[in-house]
């Protein structure tokens, strides 16, 4: 019993021992798998380490060789344009100026020949024709195809109306004073009621029309003569069938 008893204390002993080593150094039991898994990662702050310093040892390295070109251009020396002194350049002006021969005199201007009398203005040439070729025109042939016309005072006319025209009615061409289109119009209305409107060629007695063609009948034509108004100003023309006149009309601007 005494072995046995002393056997179960040595035991029991030894399990303290163990147990207060563990507990008095516990660093002990892991520092082997400590070590296992530090590795990686000290390798990982070797490498990121290591980058960090080539980057800084690149960027000081640039900042250094930067200085040194800067230093050695400020250095250069500066070219300069020697300026000759004002001396030297008004000397050799007097210089040249004394080397170059004199002009020689103008001549005298031979005197002038007295200038001819400008001609006296030539008269206007109310002598030459205007020759005019008027039609009927307008898709309807109730206008006339040459709304306006220009002639010289005192001018002499040569006046030819065609009246060809896809759709035949029978027209003619009357030249009034200025402002009496409307009066002589309003005559030719009534020649409509008069059985010698037709006869008259609806061409009414006024003092107001000034010249006049026949009433010229479908594919015929008709040619006058006549000297243009001595007052300038815009005499209306028309045709003075019943009913025509309201858009068959123009201007004679006489200047």
């Amino acid at each position: 019993m005494s072995l046995g008893y002393r056997g179960l204390s040595g035991c029991a002993e030894a399990s303290l021992c163990f147990d207060s080593a563990t507990l008095i150094n516990p660093m002990a039991a892991t520092t082997h798998s400590s070590d296992n898994t530090s590795s990686p990662w000290s390798l990982l702050n070797l490498l990121i380490g290591g980058a960090l310093a080539l980057f800084a040892i690149y960027w000081g390295g640039g900042i250094l060789i930067g200085s040194v070109f800067q230093s050695i251009e400020s250095r250069s020396p500066v070219e300069t344009e020697e300026v000759a002194p004002a001396d030297v350049v008004a000397a050799n002006t007097v210089e040249k100026s004394a080397e170059a021969p004199a002009a020689p005199a103008p001549a005298p201007e031979a005197p002038q020949a007295a200038a001819p009398a400008a001609p006296a203005a030539a008269p206007a040439q109310a002598a030459d024709v205007l020759e005019i070729t008027i039609k009927p025109g307008g898709a309807s042939g109730l206008e006339y195809d040459t709304k306006t016309m220009t002639v010289k005072a005192g001018q002499k006319v040569k006046l030819t109306f065609e009246n060809q025209h896809a759709v035949p009615q029978p027209h003619n061409w009357v030249l009034c004073k200025p402002g009496t289109k409307d009066k002589v119009l309003m005559a030719a209305m009534a020649l409509a009621a008069d059985p010698q409107g037709m006869a008259k060629g609806f061409i009414p007695e006024s003092e107001d029309i000034l010249q006049h063609t026949n009433l010229i009948q479908p594919t015929q034509s008709e040619t006058i003569e006549f000297a243009a108004p001595a007052d300038p100003g815009e005499y209306p023309y028309l045709c003075t069938f019943p009913g025509h006149g309201v858009l068959m009309n123009g201007i004679m601007t006489v200047q």
